[in-house]
């Protein structure tokens, strides 16, 4: 149990740093959502549409398959940032 909260914990704490917990974040940067997808990482992961317009869990599904193709290395900033 304490590694699902642990992973849970880095998931939020990615999710503050990238948008403020935000899932539908469009800033106009040209990235989206809660872990600020670009338009074709998205759609490389299979998803249509625009990742700030797609569900909560959704997102959190898409940034896992990222996460577990790429590790951490998607989100070079905020995760040397959060020590992940």
């Amino acid at each position: 149990m304490a590694a699902a909260s642990s992973a849970s914990t880095a998931w939020q704490r990615l999710r503050m740093c990238e948008s403020g917990n935000n899932y539908s974040a469009d800033t106009g940067n040209g990235y989206f959502g809660a872990y600020q997808f670009s338009l074709s990482t998205w759609q490389a992961l299979g998803f249509a549409g625009l990742p700030s317009q797609a569900s909560p869990a959704t997102q959190d599904a898409a940034a896992q398959r990222l996460y577990d193709v790429a590790g951490w290395q998607p989100w070079p900033v905020c995760s040397v940032e959060l020590g992940l």
